[in-house]
């Protein structure tokens, strides 16, 4: 098989050289001093460090007017600000004694390469009435915003693939990052220490579809009668009769007759005999109440294809898939996301939480340039 000719060039990937600059701006004519060691940190001391802080948001403004530097703050300075390093082993002995300087240094640099600002929560004064979320890493202002006077728009975690989740604590800080008023933001890096960004939020399925509450008495009976025509096929349900089926978001019609899944069945035997909900049905029946129309999500690696008008009109926006089943690492979950994002769809994980189910958006993201 020949392979066919290429017309465009994959794009270079940077490999943040130690020593080198990323910068194309010319470096001083006089070589900056490199960051120095105090008992509880890295500092750069005046008059660069004013420059440093004012202009870009770097370290923590000290009574010397010298900056106290993070890790990630010292090599994105080295990289773009033409500081040179303590030594020739920091970084060496930097990630022996925190390995996580690795990720934090690469999703730092790719953070603010669009000109946003982001700074370290450590690096936060109280005097600006921030209180960030336990589990923030950093936070965002757009590149506009002037840091020091105005609020910022979003906290910020990062993790690896490898890494795995907990979608209830992710919910719980996605609600509290909102609840603040900002933006939930997560950045994943891979093994080729390349990053991409997410925003995680909190989605509401519904649709249009007719309701349970909305059919009459007579309609309900001409639903049980229809039902109890049935005739198992598989876990599902066969009904011969489809010319008078009354509730076209349940069920599919084919073979002159109606089809409905083992969940569907089970939902309308439920609510014919006006009995409680069982429990592994509660999340269907939550979507159900919503309006909406609900299709295996096999094909699309997800429990349901979630539409909120009839199949025939329009693609379903939504892909659902409950906690219990949902991605155990950031590997898979980007994987989920791509993959809908590429149907043009909206990933959901659905996790119960205080007697309701919250539904987590997870989207690719470019912050301040989408």
């Amino acid at each position: 098989m020949v392979r066919q000719n290429r017309k465009f060039t994959p794009r270079q990937r940077t490999t943040r050289p130690l020593g080198v600059p990323l910068t194309s701006n010319q470096p001083p004519s006089q070589p900056l001093n490199p960051p120095i060691k105090r008992q509880d940190g890295w500092y750069i001391v005046p008059p660069l460090s004013s420059r440093l802080y004012q202009k870009s948001g770097l370290g923590m403004m000290q009574s010397d007017e010298s900056i106290r530097l993070t890790y990630e703050e010292i090599l994105f300075c080295h990289w773009h600000r033409h500081v040179p390093l303590p030594d020739e082993n920091w970084f060496r002995d930097s990630v022996v004694e925190n390995p996580d300087v690795v990720a934090r240094s690469v999703v730092f640099d790719v953070a603010r390469s669009g000109g946003e600002i982001l700074i370290p929560v450590e690096n936060i004064p109280e005097k600006w009435g921030i209180k960030p979320h336990p589990s923030t890493w950093a936070v965002r202002w757009n590149r506009e915003q002037i840091f020091s006077k105005e609020s910022p728009v979003a906290h910020v975690r990062w993790a690896w693939t490898t890494d795995e989740i907990d979608w209830k604590e992710m919910l719980e800080w996605t609600n509290t990052v909102h609840s603040y008023g900002m933006l939930a933001e997560f950045f994943v890096i891979d093994e080729e220490m390349d990053v991409t960004m997410y925003m995680l939020s909190m989605a509401q399925p519904s649709g249009k579809q007719r309701l349970w509450n909305s059919f009459s008495n007579d309609e309900k009976l001409l639903l049980s009668e229809l039902w109890n025509l049935r005739i198992q096929r598989g876990t599902g349900w066969y009904i011969p009769d489809n010319s008078t089926w009354p509730w076209e978001s349940i069920g599919v019609e084919h073979l002159s007759g109606r089809h409905l899944r083992n969940e569907e069945g089970k939902w309308i035997e439920s609510l014919l005999k006006d009995s409680t909900i069982p429990a592994e049905l509660e999340l269907f029946n939550d979507l159900m109440i919503r309006g909406v129309l609900l299709r295996p999500g096999f094909k699309f690696g997800s429990r349901w294809r979630v539409y909120d008008t009839p199949v025939g009109e329009a693609h379903a926006p939504w892909l659902v898939q409950p906690m219990e089943y949902a991605p155990e690492t950031w590997e898979a979950a980007c994987l989920a996301v791509r993959l809908s994002e590429g149907v043009h769809k909206s990933w959901l994980c659905a996790l119960p939480q205080n007697e309701k189910w919250h539904y987590l958006q997870m989207q690719r993201w470019l912050p301040g340039r989408s």
